[in-house]
């Protein structure tokens, strides 16, 4: 049986940038590291949307990406 090991996690926003010449949006990702494997989705969440009412650009997505230890 494979053991899994959390190592870290990264809490990434995704905010449009602007617009092309097609009119589709473009966007811009900021990335905060080092995020514990304790906060709940819903703590993440409410730091993402304090974090994103700091910008002025408009909030398109949030994501939680994890790395883990396979042995």
């Amino acid at each position: 049986m494979a053991n899994v090991n959390f190592v870290n996690a990264t809490l990434r926003l995704k905010y449009v940038d602007g617009y092309d010449e097609n009119n589709e949006p473009t966007f811009t990702t900021k990335s905060y590291r080092n995020i514990n494997n304790t906060h709940s989705a819903d703590d993440l969440l409410a730091v993402a949307y304090a974090i994103a009412s700091l910008s002025s650009l408009s909030l398109a997505g949030i994501a939680k990406q994890e790395t883990h230890d396979l042995s």
